[in-house]
């Protein structure tokens, strides 16, 4: 048995397929999601979402928040931006990170810094799934 999955985003179709197991990481936690799970809720941290497809493949996708919705008909993830990891710019991502490391050095205000240490987490993450595509661990 099988789960429908889709992830979409506000500018279309970012995945749809069939999948053994989805996990990703909520606000709580850290969940996973098979066929027949329960009805779900969720809302999601910025982080991954690794699908197991049908085929046995291994799919990771970089989640900047969102929702997902489980149901009888499949899951649903639903966010502003998602990003797979062979359309991660690297360069970009480490320069960005740079940036946000030097201006967390020199920032006073608490709500600045806590702005800018989410950015800085998400370039991490960004960086950590381009590396893991490229030692061979990530998407087939």
């Amino acid at each position: 048995m099988s789960l429908n999955v889709k992830i979409l985003t506000p500018y279309g179709i970012k995945w749809s397929g069939m999948a053994e197991y989805l996990s990703f990481r909520t606000i709580e936690g850290g969940m996973g999601v098979l066929p027949k799970h329960a009805p779900l809720l969720v809302k999601l941290s910025v982080d991954l979402v690794e699908i197991r497809t049908s085929e046995g493949a291994r799919l990771v996708f970089v989640i900047h928040g969102g929702y997902l919705l489980n149901t009888r008909e499949g899951a649903t993830i639903v966010a502003d931006a998602v990003e797979k990891p062979e359309d991660i710019d690297i360069h970009r991502a480490e320069e960005k990170m740079s940036r946000a490391r030097e201006i967390l050095k020199i920032e006073k205000d608490a709500r600045e810094r806590a702005r800018i240490d989410a950015k800085l987490q998400r370039h991490m993450l960004r960086i950590r799934v381009f590396k893991e595509r490229v030692h061979g661990s990530g998407t087939k």
